[in-house]
């Protein structure tokens, strides 16, 4: 095992007063006679100079019980999930820290859910992923600081590998597999040797079935949600991963471009429309199974239990594309309230993924046109201006309130005043024509 305090690094890379929590709650392990570690992806970061403010705890007695301790000590509040041994403390201002109790884990089956029991520092630094999530830094007063590194994790880390820690370790959760995709991508990593053929054989040998959709679907949304997210995709489908969640998912052409696009446009200011930067993921993943046929599209999105949301926004597009876009598409010189009434109500992430696979097109360039500058364009009058005109209540309300906004899209109308008379005009016309 490789030795060192680090001391220094946490100082540096870490808030001082991230530090001193540490120290404390090294303190109250003294007391308690446990011993406690920072672990996994907080150390890591720290030894490649990140500087983080991630907080995850290990302690050799139950989690639950400490953290109430803890909480007592340190003037915090605390969530348990004792089924799990796993606490979440927040102490003043507001700093999060998971904690848990240090485990062994064995797999029934592969894909499974592991088997937990309690264990040591050791056992719980062989049951995870990579060795270079394997460390852990001791935060009790004697030997504050000590880096535990039993698989030679930092050495890893130097020479920017990425490797298991068992050969069987992708067999028992082949999650393994897309975790280590992100990880490789984010960092700019390539997989050891051996633990590269290990994937591989995992892969052809169908471990990949063996994993429930909802855990799929966890690993590819946090892939998804990397700031570039292109590479590791690209990974998935060399690795065969993608053919063996299904064996029609190949990824179309120029799709790369499309990511590109994705990610440029979700990051416009200003635009009066936007999605939710959380939920872009879905674009991205959309982007992966447009080129498909619809049938096999279906089925991906079955075996990933794929939500409500995710399946609506796969069947908008398609009827966007097969309707709507024909429309923005055909017109030589459309008036931007065609443009207006084809795009409206449309969600965003649809609007965002067709725009970024339409690039060069009619298409694209309207809907650009719709989201940078129409999508916000109002009106001032309202129902209650037109019931003063002496409009009666009805249908004719909202008829009349959609071709003023037509008219103020058109550039007809630019003020209120105008807005009111085109209105009046309206109403009278249709009187006309009723009476008529």
């Amino acid at each position: 095992m490789q030795t060192r305090n680090i001391t220094d690094l946490l100082l540096a890379r870490m808030p001082r007063e991230n530090v001193e929590i540490l120290r404390r709650l090294g303190e109250l392990a003294d007391r308690r006679g446990s011993a406690a570690f920072v672990v996994g992806g907080v150390v890591r970061d720290i030894l490649r100079d990140i500087h983080t403010c991630d907080l995850d705890v290990v302690v050799d007695e139950s989690a639950v019980d400490y953290a109430q301790a803890a909480a007592a000590e340190l003037g915090g509040t605390v969530k348990t999930h004792t089924r799990f041994g796993t606490a979440i403390l927040v102490v003043p201002p507001g700093r999060k820290i998971d904690l848990a109790t240090a485990r062994s884990e064995a797999y029934e089956r592969p894909g499974a859910l592991p088997v937990v029991a309690a264990g040591g520092i050791r056992e719980d630094l062989e049951r995870r992923d990579f060795t270079i999530n394997s460390m852990a830094v001791r935060i009790n007063e004697r030997g504050f600081g000590e880096l535990l590194d039993f698989h030679g994790g930092r050495d890893d880390l130097d020479a920017g590998v990425l490797r298991v820690l068992t050969d069987r370790s992708f067999e028992d959760d082949p999650t393994r597999i897309l975790r280590g995709v992100r990880f490789a991508s984010r960092f700019g990593f390539e997989f050891e040797a051996t633990s590269e053929r290990l994937l591989r054989d995992c892969v052809r040998a169908g471990g990949v079935a063996t994993v429930s959709g909802e855990r799929l679907m966890n690993e590819i949304v946090l892939i998804l949600r990397e700031p570039t997210p292109w590479p590791a995709v690209e990974r998935l489908s060399s690795l065969g991963v993608l053919t063996a969640i299904d064996q029609d998912w190949v990824l179309g052409p120029g799709l790369e471009g499309v990511f590109a696009r994705v990610g440029a446009r979700a990051s416009s200011v200003g635009r009066p429309v936007a999605p939710d930067p959380r939920d872009i993921w879905m674009v991205y993943l959309l982007a992966m199974l447009e080129p498909l046929d619809r049938e096999v599209r279906t089925r991906v999105l079955e075996r990933l239990r794929a939500g409500r949301r995710l399946r609506d926004l796969a069947g908008d597009l398609h009827a966007l594309k097969t309707n709507s876009l024909g429309v923005l598409a055909a017109v030589e010189e459309p008036r931007r309230s065609e443009i207006y009434r084809a795009a409206s109500g449309l969600d965003p992430l649809v609007l965002l993924m067709a725009e970024a696979t339409t690039a060069g097109t009619r298409a694209e360039e309207r809907i650009t046109t719709y989201l940078d500058e129409l999508a916000g364009v109002t009106i001032s009058i309202t129902g209650g201006d037109l019931v003063r005109l002496g409009v009666a209540e009805g249908p004719r309300i909202g008829d009349i309130l959609d071709a003023v906004l037509d008219a103020r899209l058109d550039g007809v109308v630019t003020s209120e005043q105008d807005e009111l008379a085109a209105a009046e005009r309206m109403a009278k016309n249709l009187d006309a024509r009723n009476k008529s």
